[in-house]
């Protein structure tokens, strides 16, 4: 069946998932054995990032040699506009190298602008979620579907560290805060999407991430039943740099909110 992803979309979705683990194991084998150093911005950036996202764009320009990659260490790898992958070989790299966890590697396909297949890989857990558009989202082999919203104080987890947000990330911590929820910091964004794809956490928000951070997790989030933009409420693609990801209902509730974007 062709799918959204372009020619066979299930062998598509097994292609992501076994890049993702192949770069997770490599991930493991190195949580001994990296450098350290830091980005510009001072964001930590370490050898097995470098390794990782090696390995992943290698495994996409064989598979794809005419895809667009953008990938958040090499930057971008020129090819069909309409066929762009985001690569993020080990989002939580600060959790990483201090042996803390979440960490792990997402890759997301954008087709016209529509994330259409996506995945995340926890290597300490072992388990990886997967979804495709239209076709829903799986952890393990297992359908994933939101149920209604908790009746206890929602769980909120919250990312936010360049000086240019901190404004935003006030308003935003100060009004979830207020609400009476439980604040998580969870220091892996893909993590805590699939978090909320899985009813885990009720929501997810971030103010300076990346696109090849939401893109796999917040399609997961729409496949199981939630909601996911970004906090102007636009549909996540490949240029995001802020989610908004929960339940249906609490979304609405926290898209009325003026977060001072």
């Amino acid at each position: 069946m062709n799918g959204p992803a372009g020619g066979d979309a299930a062998e598509v979705t097994a292609f992501v998932e076994e890049v993702l683990r192949e770069a997770g194991a490599l991930l493991l084998r190195m949580r001994d054995d990296h450098v350290v150093g830091h980005k510009p911005g001072g964001h930590l950036v370490c050898s097995a990032d470098i390794r990782s996202e090696a390995l992943i764009v290698e495994a996409l320009r064989r598979r794809f040699p005419h895809d667009f990659v953008v990938a958040e260490e090499r930057g971008v790898l020129m090819g069909d506009p309409d066929r762009i992958w985001l690569v993020d070989p080990l989002d939580g790299t600060g959790n990483y190298v201090r042996g803390l966890r979440p960490w792990g590697v997402t890759i997301a396909l954008v087709r016209e602008r529509r994330v259409v297949v996506g995945g995340f890989h926890d290597p300490l857990e072992g388990t990886v979620l997967l979804a495709e558009r239209g076709g829903g989202a799986w952890l393990d082999g297992r359908r994933l579907a939101l149920g209604p919203p908790p009746t206890t104080a929602p769980a909120v987890a919250l990312s936010a560290s360049a000086p240019p947000w901190q404004g935003q990330a006030r308003n935003i911590l100060d009004h979830v805060w207020d609400s009476g929820a439980e604040i998580r910091m969870t220091g892996c964004g893909a993590a805590a999407l699939s978090a909320v794809a899985t009813g885990a956490l009720s929501a997810f928000i971030e103010v300076d991430g990346g696109p090849w951070d939401y893109a796999a997790g917040a399609l997961a989030v729409e496949e199981a039943g939630g909601r996911a933009t970004t906090l102007d409420g636009a549909e996540v693609d490949h240029a995001s740099t802020t989610v908004l990801a929960a339940h249906a209902a609490l979304h609405a509730e926290l898209s009325r909110v003026d977060w001072g974007m």
